[in-house]
């Protein structure tokens, strides 16, 4: 489209509907046109593959347009180090993350987006709006914060992320009115650290929750009879007499996000309407096997369906993302067809024509549905917790069903653990397509902190 052209057939129109039609020309080859999915396209190549250190690279590289995707970025870049094992790499990478989330917190917003969303998203789409992150998206990187903290033997540091979590929940019941802001994992992981800084009691809250939510999920049931009897004198006792072994398996990952577009004509004009959608999910539902000393002591079960409630956010948020879609698209075509009417009426019906056509596909060019989300997050996140006698056992994890391809093997042999008496030993692992990556866990993982225990 030459400016110089629209400048002289929209002459008669106001002066900021030939800004707006001007912006949209001008911005035909912007950076601000390619999707999300696209631009994480490198860096999930390499986790699949297996390499987190080049995937934890590429992605921390992703700024986006106006710096919109620096949350994605390095949320991204945390969960490649996480899967690779590097907790402390994964943790730093989060912690900015989450400041980069801060820094949107006092954005006025309605059904979780911008009230103004700017010049440019009215222009263009909400690619060039900066991606605060949806709801059960902040609670989750809490949550992992908390869990890589305990990992990393840092008890406080899991504390700091497990109140964030509650002021998250907070935060979205009380400005959205929705619960997608403590999602069932971070809760998990909030209870599990009350338990280790000797407050049974408060887990007991978090966990009764939970119970309710899921009535005898194997994990929750676990700790629930282990916090109540935490809080007795001969419970106590015996409940640090034995070792605690504690899996957390996260399984494949998020399908991304499409779009889903409909086009149609004016009499001088045509337009689009895009929204976004997830693709239709794959892989194998497998579970984790865990042995023991050469025994089976359970298999994970689920206990956070993420794809479930991405799926379920997005389909809450659809109406008000279509209602603003549709506005965006009908601003942008009566504009158009102004200019067309105002080129037909100087220069004669070609003239319009022409204005209407080159008018038209920067219009399309620029409807472009946002396909942003975090795309390294796991589609479900599993949790087994067993007893375990004190004294080194063998470790190993097996998937279940180690279908739907990729690079590896369906299992992990961690050697030989110590498992101390009054300790939990926490274990992390991530399936990728049909291989499974795991880490060796810390030795005196996570200790209860006796001192605080008011039996």
């Amino acid at each position: 489209m030459r400016a110089a052209t629209l400048t002289h057939s929209i002459s008669r129109l106001p002066a900021l509907g030939a800004a707006i039609v001007l912006g949209i020309g001008a911005s035909c080859s912007s950076s601000l046109f390619q999707d999300y999915p696209d631009t994480a396209w490198p860096g999930l190549e390499g986790m699949q593959a297996g390499n987190f250190a080049y995937a934890a690279e590429q992605f921390a590289q992703i700024e986006g347009s106006f710096g919109a995707d620096a949350f994605l970025g390095r949320a991204e870049a945390g969960m490649a180090w996480h899967v690779g094992g590097e907790l402390r790499k994964a943790v730093d990478e989060w912690l900015i993350a989450a400041e980069t989330l801060d820094s949107f917190g006092d954005r006025p917003t309605i059904s979780g987006r911008s009230l103004t969303e700017g010049t440019l998203s009215l222009l263009l789409n909400d690619k060039t709006v900066p991606y605060d992150g949806e709801g059960f998206e902040a609670a989750l990187l809490h949550g992992f914060l908390a869990w890589n903290f305990l990992r990393l033997g840092e008890l406080d540091g899991a504390m700091v992320e497990v109140k964030r979590g509650y002021e998250i929940e907070q935060f979205e019941e009380e400005r959205y009115g929705t619960t997608y802001g403590m999602n069932r994992f971070a809760r998990y992981v909030a209870a599990l650290a009350q338990e280790f800084d000797g407050r049974p009691d408060e887990a007991e809250i978090d966990l009764n929750v939970l119970e309710e939510e899921d009535p005898g999920h194997p994990a929750v049931r676990f700790a629930l009879d282990r916090v109540r009897a935490l809080q007795t004198l001969e419970g106590g006792r015996a409940a640090r007499s034995k070792a605690t072994l504690l899996v957390v398996y996260e399984r494949g990952r998020m399908p991304q996000k499409v779009e889903e577009s409909v086009t149609f004509q004016t009499r001088r004009s045509f337009g689009q309407i895009a929204l976004p959608a997830f693709e239709r999910g794959s892989g194998p539902a497998n579970k984790l096997r865990v042995i023991v000393g050469g025994r089976e002591s359970g298999t994970t079960s689920v206990l956070e369906d993420v794809e479930k409630v991405a799926r379920q956010n997005l389909s809450d948020r659809i109406g008000w993302i279509t209602t603003k879609e549709l506005a965006r698209a009908a601003g942008k075509t009566i504009l158009i067809d102004a200019a067309a009417e105002a080129a037909d009426d100087q220069h004669g019906q070609w003239a319009g024509l022409l204005v209407g056509l080159f008018g038209s596909v920067p219009n399309i060019a620029t409807q472009s549905a946002d396909l942003r989300s975090w795309l390294t997050l796991p589609r479900d996140i599993q949790v087994l917790r067993v007893e375990v006698e004190p004294g080194p056992h063998m470790l190993r994890l097996e998937l279940t069903n180690s279908g739907g391809g990729g690079n590896g093997q369906p299992w992990a042999d961690l050697g030989v653990v110590q498992f101390e008496a009054g300790h939990s030993v926490l274990v992390g692992a991530r399936s990728l397509g049909s291989a499974l990556h795991a880490a060796p866990p810390r030795v005196r993982t996570a200790k209860l902190r006796q001192d605080k225990v008011q039996p």
